[in-house]
């Protein structure tokens, strides 16, 4: 029991080890039964500690984990709540890109019944006096884009644009190099033959208008609108033709009314 002396900081919780080992020492002579004794008092109490400690550190990383785990379920919850929010407005987009579709469907549809009705369908072939016209200006590969009703935001100088929807073009008339510049969101510089015969210069550009992609004719297009006032009407028909200037293949477009719109109606 004499090496077990200098451990003056063991202890039971309660008493030093001094204090227990001279209680033992004091109740018997044998070594075995002081060995003996301080097992069974300094054991139970140290087990009993060790349980505390490992109880207290489970409760602390399941603490932990309980935090980590709620969260998650908080950061799942706003995911979920984001994700539905996304497919919801992709639900919405899709339905009113379908609805758009629909009505502009439902507009060429309309716009080709008339045509039949009109005798314009299959459209009618460009006067010869265009023809000259273009044949003069080094002009040839002559296509028809589109024939369309003029509508009031073609006319008006302020908005300054003529549109061609994509969903009514008739035939393929850009290069890919150009087809790339205009989807770009760039414009070109296009030699335009107006319907009073007098040759000017535009720009053609590609826009989103509602949901539906078209060609756009702006750039000095405010003055074909000023030089063809008298001419020019809502609900006229009218073609864009294109043709190639050589020696660079230079786009023109050439505007041709086929039919009066409304009587006495100009459009400033």
């Amino acid at each position: 029991m004499s090496k077990l002396k200098g451990k003056e900081k063991v202890d039971d919780g309660d008493r030093s080890w001094l204090e227990l080992l001279n209680s033992v020492e004091a109740s018997t002579s044998s070594e075995s039964e002081k060995l003996q004794k301080l097992t069974q008092m300094i054991l139970p109490k140290f087990v009993a500690r060790l349980v505390t400690e490992m109880e207290n550190k489970m409760m602390v990383e399941k603490e932990g984990l309980k935090s980590c785990h709620e969260a998650g379920v908080e950061e799942g919850k706003q995911d979920y709540l984001i994700d539905k929010q996304k497919k919801q407005k992709t639900n919405d987009d899709r339905k009113k890109k379908q609805k758009t579709n629909n009505i502009n469907n439902q507009r060429k549809r309309q716009d080709l019944e008339k045509f039949m009705e009109l005798g314009l369908e299959p459209p009618p072939d460009m006067p010869q006096v265009f023809k000259d016209c273009i044949k003069d200006l080094g002009g040839s590969e002559i296509k028809l884009i589109i024939q369309k009703f003029l509508q009031v935001t073609d006319l008006k100088s302020q908005q300054n644009r003529l549109s061609m929807s994509l969903k009514q073009i008739r035939s393929r008339f850009l290069h890919e190099d150009e087809e790339r510049m205009v989807n770009a969101k760039r414009q070109m510089a296009v030699t335009f033959v107006e319907p009073c015969l007098n040759v000017s210069t535009v720009n053609l550009a590609k826009w989103n208008i509602g949901s539906s992609l078209s060609y756009i004719i702006n750039g000095d297009y405010s003055k074909v609108l000023k030089n063809n006032r008298d001419s020019l009407k809502p609900n006229a028909v009218v073609q864009i033709w294109s043709f190639r200037v050589q020696p660079n293949s230079q786009l023109g477009f050439a505007l041709i009314k086929v039919i009066d719109g409304e009587d006495g109606h100009v459009i400033d």
